[in-house]
C-alpha cells in the first residue's frame, strides 16, 4: 500500500473517531498553496482543524510529536485561509493520533 492510501486509510479512521464523538466533518484535505489540513468539522459551536497523525506500528504520542513548530505554521496558515472564507467566532487546533495502541482524540493540541 502507498503513502496516500495509508494516509487515506488514517483519516477515515479519525473521522469516523470524531463522528462517534459527535462530531460532524465539513471537509477533507483542505488544500492551500502551503499546506493542507486534514479535516475540518464543527464540534458545536466550534470549528475544528484537524491534523491526523496515522502511525500503524507506532506507540502512542508518536504521531502527536510529529506536529512540531513548523507543521504547525503550516496549519495555521491554511485555517487562516479558510477562515478567511469561512469566518467563524470560534476555533481550534485537533490533533488524532492513531497508533497500534488505537485512536486518541486531543482538542485543543495547539
Amino acid at each position: 500500500m502507498n503513502i496516500t492510501k495509508i494516509g487515506l486509510l488514517g483519516e477515515l479512521r479519525a473521522e469516523y473517531a470524531l463522528k462517534k464523538r459527535g462530531i460532524r466533518i465539513l471537509h477533507r484535505r483542505f488544500q492551500t498553496p502551503h499546506g493542507e489540513i486534514d479535516l475540518i468539522a464543527k464540534d458545536g459551536d466550534v470549528l475544528v482543524f484537524a491534523e491526523v497523525k496515522y502511525r500503524p506500528l507506532g506507540r502512542m504520542g508518536e504521531g502527536a510529536q510529529a506536529v512540531d513548530t513548523q507543521k504547525r505554521r503550516r496549519l495555521r496558515y491554511a485555517a487562516s485561509r479558510y477562515l478567511s472564507a469561512h469566518p467563524v467566532p470560534f476555533f481550534r487546533f485537533d490533533v488524532v493520533e492513531i497508533t497500534a495502541a488505537g485512536v486518541r482524540h486531543i482538542p485543543n493540541a495547539f
